[in-house]
Parts: C-alpha cells; sequence; structure tokens
C-alpha cells in the first residue's frame, strides 16, 4: 500500500475504498448492502495489523461524510484508533501527524452525524457514433478523414467508441485504430454509411480525445507508409 500523506484519505487503500463504497451509492446499491460488498471485497485488510487502520478509518470517514455512518463501523473504528491503528508503521514525527489525525476523526465519529446527502448517479457520455457506421471526420487544415466505427465499448459512466481510420474502399491505414476515451464530441464527424462490425473488438493499446484523433488522421493521410496497400482489403 501506498502512502503520499499522514491524512485519512493519504494512502492508496483508503481511495479505493471511498471510491467503492461511493460508486456502490451511486449505482443505488442501498447503504447496508453497499458495507456488506465493501468489507468482502476488502476482506484482506480489514483485520491485517498493517491494512486494518487505513481500512476502518476511510470507511468510517467516508460514510460520516456522506451521512451514513454505521454504528458497527463506528465502534469497530474506535477500537482500532484506541489499539494504536497502524502507529507502528511510521517514524516519530509523522506518527505523531497520523495520532493527531486519528484522534481528530475519532472525535467526529462520536460527535453529531449530517443527514444522509442525496447521492446521485454519475452521468453517463455516451458515444456520437455507433458500432458498424463509417464517418468522416473534419480536419483542421480542411481535409476529412474516414473512420468505421469497429465497437462500442459500455462501461459505468459512458461508452467508448473503438474507431479504425479507413480508406474509401474500406481498407484500413497503418496504425490507425484508436480508442476514443472523451466520448464528447468537440470535432465535426458526419455519418455516411454502415458495414458489417465484427462481432468482437479488444480494447486497443492506444487511446485518444477526439482532437488528438483529428491529429492523428492528419498525420496518416500525409504520410504515404501508412497509406493503405493496393490488394488489401478488411
Amino acid at each position: 500500500m501506498g502512502y503520499s500523506s499522514t491524512a485519512i484519505f493519504g494512502n492508496d487503500l483508503a481511495s479505493d475504498v471511498r471510491a467503492t463504497y461511493r460508486e456502490l451509492l451511486e449505482d443505488g446499491v442501498s447503504a447496508e448492502e453497499a458495507l456488506l460488498k465493501v468489507e468482502k471485497e476488502f476482506s484482506y485488510a480489514s483485520n491485517d495489523p498493517d491494512n486494518r487502520a487505513a481500512f476502518w478509518t476511510a470507511l468510517a470517514a467516508t460514510q460520516m461524510q456522506l451521512g451514513r455512518l454505521d454504528d458497527r463501523v463506528r465502534d469497530q473504528t474506535i477500537a482500532v484508533i484506541d489499539s494504536g491503528g497502524d502507529l507502528h508503521m511510521w517514524e516519530s514525527t509523522d506518527a505523531a501527524r497520523r495520532k493527531a489525525v486519528f484522534a481528530k476523526l475519532r472525535s467526529q465519529l462520536l460527535g453529531p452525524q449530517k443527514r444522509p446527502i442525496p447521492i446521485r448517479p454519475p452521468k453517463r457520455e455516451l458515444s456520437p457514433v455507433q458500432a458498424g457506421e463509417t464517418f468522416v471526420l473534419g480536419l483542421q487544415d480542411g481535409r476529412e478523414a474516414r473512420f468505421r466505427t469497429l465497437a462500442v465499448h459500455s462501461y459505468r459512466v459512458g461508452e467508448v467508441p473503438i474507431v479504425e481510420m479507413v480508406d474509401e474502399r474500406g481498407r484500413p491505414y497503418r496504425d490507425g485504430v484508436r480508442a476514443l476515451v472523451a466520448v464528447k464530441q468537440d470535432v465535426p464527424i458526419r455519418v455516411i454509411g454502415r458495414f458489417r462490425a465484427p462481432s468482437k473488438v479488444a480494447m486497443p493499446d492506444v487511446s485518444c480525445t477526439w482532437r488528438a484523433l483529428q491529429l492523428h488522421a492528419a498525420k496518416l493521410l500525409s504520410d504515404p507508409e501508412a497509406k493503405p496497400k493496393r490488394g488489401l482489403f478488411h
């Protein structure tokens, strides 16, 4: 586990616990079920001498911030703090800072708690192109590049289209496949046709934004070695 500071969320484990718990609530899971899922996922840490303080304090602090502090989590966290937490892992100066962080959290856990705050699901960014669509992308110099959408991968907060640059006969350019990690369309595109998309497409190693795709397409159009070779059909 990596530490960046003595703060409650100053380590990788604590950040992961916070993100996992909040994402479950955002996805409509009840607080009770979210707690059980987090405990199961991080079971390796909850009783480990080196990790349990990071786990329980992160979970309690996250619940407290969201107005969902569970009594059992509160009591377990206080017990871990009172037993010394992870102070054995810190040198004297940092141990004193960490101890102060624990003391502040302990006081907050025993104090008045806020009401549950509304948790809304994340806004999903949908792909402007769909699998099987051929489209042209307007470039900054006025030229146009032709692409086909091989697949659209769906994930928690949006969609990632996987596109391939082709010529007018559908032949692929060298190094022309990209995954568009920022699907917000901030460049001109125009769907011009359809094709039979492959049934399975792996996520490519290279991803980019739409504007980066513009620059890459201009580079490929200007590179004779990148153009499709005669006789290569895809």
